[in-house]
């Protein structure tokens, strides 16, 4: 049997089934490109795989569906469709619309599309928002405009076609069959959106570009190779790594660039699009391992941005920065980037991350709003500070919905000063780095001993009474928490693991707070999802399917057991991440899911962004290759893939190694580690300091 390339391993359609909220998008597209292929699907619902008609797909802005010649509109191009028919590839999509007789395969290049249409008619075009049209004697031009930016999109077709301008689009008729679309799409202007089809299209049919966008794709999976294991599993792991280039999209357009920070064109390159509360964990760190020169050039998108807008965004888009989620973790990028050697402006970065520290407020889902008493509280007396149970919100900019978060905001304001006091260091503002470093002990304001758990205060600096850390706190536990409990939250300090043991009681009393985490049921399983919809992969009260939780079973390493490590991944791994529809075990959130399992899999994984090692499990292949910027960094684990889960020894370039770390330099610079397996624990490998 032939080989499979990485890319023809990969299955979008796994995870298109939610476990509670929000499934996988089978989407075609290059790797950080902007131009993505999905359908557009009815009933609208997030589980694709059970949908049942095809109603669009897309062009940028624009929404293109294809139709039989006596079709009346657009909306009566909806058509049923086969699951089991679907072609679903990284670098293709396509499947047979069954009540017109039409088959739709399509692909991409980073700004354009290509759909090739047997036995159709009539194309519909529809702006999502309002267009202006343009028709010439051999293309359309699409003037597509929604609240922050114009969307500029230039079509041609294969074939001879007459059109005629809608309301909100346009209709294409008299096409013959096969026929292809080729579509280009800029922020700009028509005229860059023609130079963008001249470099990407002009010349090509939909068989060069599917083939183009295929090798594309199996040269960017390829920096992983791995093999020791079953179909099943290379294919979970290949659709893993393909999810995880999905962000920053490059907005680059030939030497320019469009940006919703300042609302202007620029020279240059830019990515933007990142979810930063779900990605820094360990998208980031791995786009940096795999890639570290466009994760360059991230961090120097990140540094235009904050240039533009005068202030460094924690959740941004083309259009601007959302105002979502909690934390300001720029700061863990940039300080991941300076621990592991990537070059930037750290100066004028530090601007903007200084200002975040120090101006801005920490409510969560409020964007660039200055700092307020409860901000004060934190800078002064080292918390966030809470309501009493029941007591109204005075605070005007707080969010109805998402409330405080206290404790959240705490824990994570505390790492992020953290990684702005490594920035500081590195630029020798030795007074900052003093401020900062005191600032990232906050999370032991929080701790309290009596009760084993982190609690909330008022401003006073008092217990909250009444506090629940299990159930506490509303739907998604707000009033303290971001989307789960104080059972995972008690762990979210990534920067000081010895401190946070420290507070628990030791080393020994922290592994045992792992072992309740993993093991004490959560009270009345339905109703606790109800109140924390987020907390899917449940394992006792671990939830794998929310991003707080992916550090949290390499704490082991830290506190004298890495044998639990390799068998709580392993465990987690067969699963919750599967080659099935129902293959992820909790919101992709752009590939932040996926990312964990391309590491984990290797048996590495970042643990602290903006230090410069990965905590060590086993894999789950025999054998792993990463091709790094040395050359390859090889791990063998022999028996891995048949089920071995503990390491009995190592070495690492012929040198005994019983670390349950690695630096990120070991990597880097190439090499063998060779992990000998086995079916039971060894309890003293990984001890070493």
């Amino acid at each position: 049997m032939k080989q499979k390339s990485p890319a023809e391993y990969v299955n979008p359609y796994i995870g298109t089934v939610g476990h509670l909220l929000t499934a996988t998008r089978p989407a075609a597209m290059l790797p950080h490109g902007t131009a993505q292929i999905f359908p557009n699907v009815s009933p609208n619902m997030n589980d694709y795989y059970f949908a049942e008609k095809i109603t669009s797909f897309p062009i940028g802005e624009l929404d293109v569906m294809f139709a039989g010649e006596d079709t009346p509109d657009f909306d009566s191009a909806v058509s049923h469709f086969d699951m089991s028919e679907v072609q679903s590839h990284p670098y293709s999509y396509g499947a047979y619309l069954e009540d017109s007789g039409i088959s739709v395969d399509a692909t991409t290049a980073m700004r354009s599309y290509v759909y090739r249409i047997t036995g159709g008619a009539k194309i519909f075009i529809r702006a999502r928002h309002s267009a202006e049209c343009k028709i010439t004697a051999d293309s359309i031009s699409v003037t597509g405009k929604n609240r922050r930016h114009s969307s500029f999109v230039y079509i041609k077709l294969s074939c001879p076609f007459a059109a005629t301008i809608l309301d909100d689009g346009a209709v294409i008729t008299g096409i013959s069959s096969p026929c292809e679309l080729y579509a280009s799409v800029s922020n700009i202007s028509i005229e860059k959106a023609e130079e963008i089809y001249e470099k990407e299209l002009r010349g090509k049919d939909y068989k060069t570009v599917s083939e183009e966008a295929k090798q594309v794709w199996d040269s960017t999976l390829g920096k992983v190779k791995v093999s020791g294991n079953s179909e099943d599993m290379k294919t979970a792991y290949y659709t893993a790594l393909y999810r995880s280039f999905g962000n920053m999209r490059d907005f680059s357009e030939y030497g320019e660039y469009y940006s919703g920070y300042d609302n202007a064109v620029h020279k240059g390159e830019f990515y933007c699009n990142d979810q930063l509360w779900d990605s820094f964990r360990s998208m980031h760190p791995l786009q940096l391992l795999l890639e570290p020169e466009k994760h360059k050039k991230m961090l120097d998108s990140y540094v235009l941005m904050y240039l533009q807008s005068g202030a460094m965004p924690s959740f941004p888009y083309i259009e601007g920065d959302r105002p979502v989620m909690i934390g300001f973790h720029a700061a863990a990028l940039f300080a991941d980037g300076l621990a592991k050697g990537i070059e930037t402006d750290y100066e004028t970065a530090y601007k903007g991350l200084y200002k975040n520290a120090t101006q801005t407020t920490m409510l969560p889902w409020v964007a660039d709003k200055p700092a307020n008493e409860l901000d004060r509280c934190y800078y002064e007396k080292g918390f966030f500070p809470s309501l009493e149970v029941g007591q109204k919100e005075w605070i005007e900019d707080t969010h109805s919905f998402e409330r405080r978060q206290c404790l959240a905001v705490t824990l994570e304001h505390a790492y992020d000063d953290w990684c702005v006091a490594q920035v500081a260091r590195h630029l020798g503002k030795d007074e900052d780095y003093e401020k900062f470093m005191k600032r990232s002990q906050n999370y032991r304001n929080i701790y309290n001993r009596e009760i084993g758990f982190m609690a909330p205060k008022n401003a006073e600096g008092q217990w909250i009474k009444g506090y629940d850390p299990v159930r506490g706190g509303g739907q998604g536990g707000r009033d303290y928490f971001a989307e789960c409990n104080a059972y995972t939250f008690n762990f979210s300090v990534w920067h000081d693991v010895e401190g946070l043991a420290e507070l628990m009681g030791g080393k020994e009393a922290m592994c045992d707070r792992l072992d309740e985490l993993f093991t004490t049921p959560a009270p009345g399983k339905y109703g606790f999802l109800d109140q924390f919809p987020d907390s899917t992969g449940l394992m006792g009260m671990f939830c794998m399917g929310n991003e707080p939780s992916f550090h949290i079973p390499y704490l082991y390493n830290y506190c004298g057991k890495p044998w639990m490590t390799q068998r709580r991944l392993r465990t987690i791994i067969e699963l919750w991440f599967t080659n099935s529809p129902l293959g992820i075990c909790g919101d992709e959130d752009s590939g932040a899911m996926s990312s964990w399992l391309a590491f984990s899999a290797l048996g590495l994984y970042p643990v602290c962004p903006g230090k410069g090692e990965y905590a060590l499990s086993s894999p789950v292949f025999d054998e792993v290759e990463i091709k790094v910027s040395g050359g390859v960094f090889r791990i063998k684990a022999e028996g891995a893939g048949e089920g071995k889960r503990y390491i009995n020894s190592a070495t690492l370039n012929g040198k005994p190694y019983s670390r349950a770390f690695l630096s990120h330099s070991d990597v880097t610079a190439g090499g063998e580690l060779i992990l000998e397996m086995s079916d039971r624990p060894n309890r003293q490998w990984g001890l070493d300091e």
